[in-house]
């Protein structure tokens, strides 16, 4: 992985209800902050399944794109959004764990926008996180899905992930308390 600011990975096509819509994979950049605050937000306020349920302060977004970026620079995270339609709609992360007998292991995130759910966008976005990821020597993907979250476990389980197994209870929801199931993935050269 060659680390700059904005650069596209790849650009494809998708239809989205009809129309062939262009979707770009890219770095994100500092200038993405405003952007990346909105999509977040919104992504918080559509979906159960995030790690977060409130709102993100402007200031902790600024933060966390600074984080997101000097991480990229030193080869301890990977971070990829897709853009569409002039906006960002989707993002993943990986971020290395910060444990010297665990620094070959990688925690995963993603979030899509609810309009762009179902066009192939996730499994493009974690196949491209998976190949920088190799890049920065990770060898085990990690992650947290919720247990009424039945398509992103389908989809991670689609794309070679395995069940470890099951915290119940673990997480608070807007409806109550849910499962953590976790699911890891060994990368393969």
């Amino acid at each position: 992985m060659k680390f700059k600011e904005g650069k596209i990975i790849e650009t494809f096509h998708v239809e989205k209800n009809g129309k062939k819509i262009e979707v770009v994979i890219r770095y994100p950049k500092k200038s993405d902050l405003m952007q990346i605050w909105k999509f977040y937000n919104k992504a918080i306020r559509e979906s159960e399944g995030l790690s977060r349920y409130s709102f993100v302060p402007l200031k902790d977004e600024k933060k966390w794109v600074g984080n997101v970026i000097d991480g990229m620079k030193k080869r301890d995270k990977v971070q990829l959004m897709a853009e569409a339609e002039g906006k960002i709609i989707g993002s993943v992360g990986l971020e290395r764990k910060n444990v010297e007998r665990k620094k070959h292991c990688g925690d995963f995130g993603i979030a899509i926008l609810q309009d762009y759910t179902g066009l192939g966008i996730g499994k493009k976005l974690m196949t491209l996180l998976e190949k920088d990821a190799r890049s920065i020597n990770i060898k085990l993907i990690e992650l947290g899905v919720y247990g009424r979250n039945k398509i992103a476990q389908k989809l991670y389980k689609k794309m070679g992930f395995k069940v470890a197994g099951k915290i119940p209870k673990c997480v608070k929801t807007r409806k109550g308390f849910d499962d953590d199931i976790i699911m890891y993935k060994v990368l393969k050269k």
